[in-house]
């Protein structure tokens, strides 16, 4: 081995062309493959960063998506499972609420997370300072008390560890830090602090308490040690039925008993597993297509040491010693590839960490460490022979001794050789025709999903968030002056065309759905659901929805006038096809049933997502609903140069209101495509990765069979042959086995881009333009990549050629 690693660095010495063309094809190919598994690692196989983590279960819990929502439990049913459960630990709750935090500088809207004592301990987390909530800590009357997570407390506080102890206001009431957590994935939800249930006024309530009916909050559970999730999802589901058959007033007749149950991994990856899987095939595909390419490279260096090799064989070299040669020099090459490839994946890490963010709460835990750092050298390894396999099962079957008989100076290849060169330009074009196609439809779907039309113009409409505090403003009176003199405050600015309030912002996919009914229409097995939104008189002309029929709110829809509501085409086509729906009627149950006129039809918006056609909606005016905190903003010119304006408004009418999420509608907009974008972009860039290197792999092949066959070319000259006859012969030669490639990737590209579906919007996998341009586009590229060498094969001189 110390022998052929010291030939081997000589070889690479006499011709650094080909070592450091094959390391740079590698590098890119392992650096990508590296990358991608540093994601899924940290993602899909990495332990979860809770002693217990791998018994974690989430009770109730749904794949997110329109029209489907998380089981919430009531207090009730929380002491009912803790109870009953026979194959849980513990059951332990969760919510999250905004609440203000004062006493620490600026006015702070703090994301709390509202847990039971018990929380911590059932996931297996210590603080790193302080303590953790105790069981006294949930008994009434107890004083208020908080823990930090690592990143607030890094973030508001710098580390500051005299934080602990220290007392601030909340609801205002004093309440104390206890402790600091460890860096943690951002779950259950995106909190900055943790209290225990008796310091949140709304979970403490007797109403919250007592009445089945407040379902507000998520259930987790920790497996008993032996326990199946087949076993505990069997006993929630007895209990789940059990609850539904004593207390069916509380239950939809029509709901099904059973509560979901699904371990916390599985959650955190769920969206982004089938995203990533494709990525990773992508680059998968990448790789072998380098290997591909290396090996044409190494296959022609073959027949330049040719000679060498023949004499090692006559001085003594077994095939065993040419072949460890040769499995040696790649081995090597493909080494050297991985340390550079680890070089390229970490500067791209950054970027897939923050694709993966907007899918995953993990994604902070991506790191390139020991599990990664053996991938990579597995890869390495595993390319390394890959690449080595052509030119050694060449080298097993060439008769040496003939070489030694050849004339010529240089060996040729051979019809074999030139075989195993076209049979990996075929693997190379039907594995980069596959990737383009991928790209190509995922091109298409992005650019028909920029195009959709949201129902609303986002062009100049700031955004902002303006929680206020449920306890200093309790009471729809005190909310409705507060918003009211904030919005006339607003209208007032210069520059300002014209403020609105509304619940809800589109695209974010967080309106209320709600059942209403109908009047007029006959009972219903399933009531029919709308998405409800409050809005101010100027909403839609602020965001720019038009109206279609009837009329917008106006100052005169108060609490003491008529009942009014607005709806969307949706709605009206749905219930009163063919009809006029100015002047009917619905009630929502909720909102206490009072018939509602509609007073006005506007178009679709698009609430849940540019992919998501609008579903029923009605807007309720918010002199009559004062609920909403989101502010819209439309401005004469740029609208984030009107942010400060925003702020001195709220804090002249409130200094310690705090204003949060400013953004513009655009950026709303923009942060929704991202993923798309992003994933797009991925794709777009593995698959021009793998066409470059197929492309100049093609041309390059072309070039060394043109300088293997310039006897051949100078004698057809001397017999006649015509430029146009070389010309058209190399050109068909060196197409040949792209076109059988072609052909193989296409039916390749029609299974596997069944699996973007996901990626698609609008575009079907066998899309025809999609598959028509991009083989017209990589005959074309190809075309030319090979007519370089060709116009060479043209310009032999056969009198000189045959001279030699």
């Amino acid at each position: 081995m110390r022998e052929n690693l010291k030939y081997a660095f000589r070889q690479f010495r006499s011709s650094p062309g080909f070592a450091i063309a094959t390391v740079l094809i590698l590098a890119l190919g392992i650096g990508a493959n590296t990358a991608l598994f540093s994601i899924m690692y940290g993602v899909l196989f990495r332990p979860l960063p809770f002693a217990h983590g791998d018994r974690l279960v989430h009770l109730g819990y749904r794949e997110p998506a329109p029209g489907v929502e998380t089981t919430a439990f009531s207090v009730q049913e929380m002491g009912d499972y803790r109870k009953d459960s026979r194959t849980l630990d513990q059951v332990v709750e969760y919510h999250s609420m905004n609440f203000v935090l004062l006493g620490a500088g600026e006015p702070d809207n703090v994301k709390v997370g509202v847990v039971s004592a018990d929380f911590f301990d059932a996931l297996g987390v210590a603080p790193i300072q302080g303590r953790s909530f105790q069981a006294d800590d949930e008994k009434p009357g107890s004083e208020p008390v908080l823990l930090l997570t690592y990143e607030y407390w890094q973030r508001r506080f710098g580390g500051d560890r005299a934080i602990l102890g220290r007392t601030l206001r909340m609801n205002e009431r004093p309440i104390t830090v206890v402790g600091i957590l460890p860096r943690l994935p951002s779950y259950p939800g995106q909190d900055d602090v943790f209290m225990p249930t008796t310091a949140c006024p709304f979970r403490s309530s007797e109403m919250a308490i007592q009445s089945r009916d407040a379902r507000l909050l998520s259930a987790f559970g920790r497996l008993k040690p032996g326990v199946t999730l087949e076993q505990a999802r069997a006993d929630v589901d007895v209990i789940a039925g059990r609850l539904h058959r004593e207390y069916p007033q509380v239950y939809a007749q029509d709901a099904a008993s059973g509560v979901p149950v699904v371990p916390v991994q599985e959650e955190l990856t769920a969206r982004f597993r089938p995203t990533l899987l494709i990525l990773l095939g992508a680059v998968g595909l990448v790789l072998l297509i380098a290997c591909a390419n290396v090996a044409n490279l190494a296959l022609a260096r073959l027949v330049d040491r040719e000679k060498e090799i023949a004499i090692r064989t006559a001085m003594g070299a077994g095939r065993g010693r040419l072949v460890g040669q040769v499995l040696t020099e790649s081995t090597v090459l493909a080494l050297v590839g991985g340390a550079l490839g680890l070089l390229v994946a970490r500067a791209g890490g950054d970027l897939l960490v923050s694709f993966a963010s907007r899918y995953t709460l993990r994604a902070s835990e991506v790191e390139i460490g020991g599990p990664v750092l053996l991938f990579t050298l597995a890869i390495s390894l595993v390319s390394g022979l890959l690449f080595a396999v052509a030119p050694t099962l060449q080298l097993s079957r060439r008769n040496l001794s003939d070489t030694l008989r050849e004339g010529s100076g240089k060996a040729t290849m051979g019809v074999r050789g030139l075989r195993w060169l076209s049979l990996l330009v075929v693997v190379q074009v039907a594995l980069s025709f596959v990737l383009l196609i991928g790209a190509g439809l995922a091109l298409r779907g992005l650019l028909r999903l920029n195009n959709v039309e949201a129902g609303f113009d986002p062009d100049k409409v700031l955004v902002a968030d303006i929680p206020l505090s449920l306890q200093k403003y309790r009471g729809a009176e005190k909310r409705l002056q507060f918003f009211q003199s904030l919005l006339e405050r607003l209208g007032n600015t210069p520059g300002v065309r014209s403020t609105a309030l509304s619940s809800d912002m589109p695209l974010a996919g967080t309106p209320m759905s709600q059942t209403i009914h109908i009047e007029g229409s006959p009972p219903a097995a399933e009531e029919p659901t709308a998405t409800l939104h409050t809005a101010s008189e100027r909403y839609f002309q602020t965001l720019g929805i038009k109206l279609r029929r009837g009329r917008m709110f106006t100052p005169q829809d108060r609490a003491d006038s008529l009942p009014v509501v607005i709806v969307n085409q949706s709605l009206a086509k749905a219930h009163w096809p063919g009809q006029e729906a100015i002047g009917k009627q619905l009630s929502i149950p909720a909102f206490g049933g009072d018939r509602r006129t509609i007073v006005g039809v506007v178009e679709d918006v698009r609430d849940f997502g540019l992919d998501t056609a609008a579903g029923p909606t009605v807007y309720l005016p918010f002199l009559q609903m004062p609920a909403g905190e989101r502010i819209f903003v439309r401005t004469e010119s740029a609208p984030a140069g009107l942010a400060g304006a925003i702020r001195e408004a709220v804090h002249a009418l409130d200094p310690e209101q705090p204003v949060e999420d400013i953004q513009t509608l655009e950026q709303v907009r923009s942060a929704w495509l991202a993923p798309a974008r992003l994933t797009a972009a991925l794709v777009i860039l593995f698959a021009a990765l793998a066409f470059a290197i197929t492309a100049l792999g093609i041309g390059g092949i072309v070039a060394f069979t043109v300088s293997e066959r310039k006897h051949e070319m100078a004698i057809r000259s001397a017999l006649g042959a015509r430029r146009s006859d070389i010309f058209g012969l190399v050109l068909r030669q060196g197409m040949a086995p792209v076109v059988v490639g072609l052909v193989l990737g296409i039916g390749g590209a029609l299974f596997l881009t069944r699996l973007l579906t996901s990626l698609l919007y609008g575009i079907e996998p066998e899309d025809p333009l999609t598959f028509v341009s991009v083989s017209l586009g990589l005959l074309a590229i190809v075309c030319v990549a090979c007519s370089l060498p060709a116009r060479r094969a043209v310009s032999i001189d056969p009198v000189e050629t045959l001279r030699q």
